[in-house]
């Protein structure tokens, strides 16, 4: 069964390739290691409800920290017990425990080679297991900022998803997520319907848009479980919530409007949909 397969890469204190970043050069600056402190909190918020198998490099680890060995005692959130929880959290696992690239492949990003590193270990499982899906998780750790395209002996060009904030990693679930979430309309909720409705002393929330646009709204909703997820409706400026209906049919939801600043809606959730 295809899965999703997600790839975490951090900025390098020694950088092993030409296209990885430099903490010594963007991260001395504490607004900048603040930022990655919350884009390291987003990945795992952003990703906790998803089905996914996760991977880090424990080389990249290693090398991203070695800056960070003498920055313990300067901030609250060190980068070693963050980095510690984002991973088991999200149960992401070492590749190099199972990795599949070979030191006889030719690995070329723009046609200068590479060797031993995350870029390579995504392009060749990628190139061995096609139905997959894959993706890199980098804030501020490669130079390139778009689609990186890994070349394989000069033969196969593997293209690498890369992404970058929280926005990009919705989009980019909303497309490739396995399986896809289906959304089911519910007679009690109706559709196009405004009115809020009372049947036996049960007060009866409408959804207040079309079945296209709520599925929409489904696709990037966020949430703390998979039971009940979350979206802003910009038309209305209310938020839809979304009940899981179980696993048969698989993946399915139905959904109603209630005003933002509910009670209904737990307040992280409410802050992270109005960032």
């Amino acid at each position: 069964m295809a899965q999703v397969n997600l790839f975490l890469l951090l900025p390098e204190t020694e950088p092993t390739n030409q296209w990885m970043r430099s903490t010594q050069a963007d991260f001395y600056e504490t607004d900048a290691y603040e930022t990655l402190i919350q884009y390291l909190k987003i990945i795992s918020e952003s990703v906790t409800i998803e089905k996914y198998e996760g991977f880090y490099d424990s080389s990249n680890i290693k090398n991203f920290l070695c800056l960070y060995d003498t920055l313990e005692d300067c901030y609250p959130s060190a980068p070693k017990r963050l980095l510690r929880s984002v991973i088991s959290r999200n149960a992401f696992i070492n590749w190099r425990e199972e990795a599949i690239q070979s030191p006889d492949t030719v690995y070329k990003i723009f046609n200068q080679p590479i060797n031993d590193n995350t870029f390579c270990e995504i392009a060749e499982r990628k190139n061995k297991v096609g139905d997959d899906k894959y993706a890199l998780l980098n804030h501020h750790a490669c130079t390139i900022k778009e689609m990186i395209v890994v070349n394989i002996d000069n033969k196969s060009d593997i293209e690498i998803n890369n992404l970058k904030d929280e926005e990009e990693i919705s989009k980019w679930f909303a497309k490739n997520r396995l399986p896809p979430r289906k959304f089911n309309i519910n007679p009690k909720h109706g559709e196009n319907r405004q009115d809020i409705r009372i049947v036996n002393r049960e007060i009866i929330s409408p959804l207040r848009c079309s079945c296209q646009k709520a599925q929409a709204l489904l696709d990037t909703a966020i949430g703390e479980s998979v039971k009940e997820l979350y979206n802003l409706d910009p038309d209305y400026d209310e938020i839809i919530v979304y009940k899981y209906e179980g696993p048969t049919p698989q993946n399915m939801y139905h959904g109603y409007h209630v005003p933002k600043n509910t009670e209904e809606i737990p307040i992280d959730i409410r802050k992270r949909l109005n960032r």
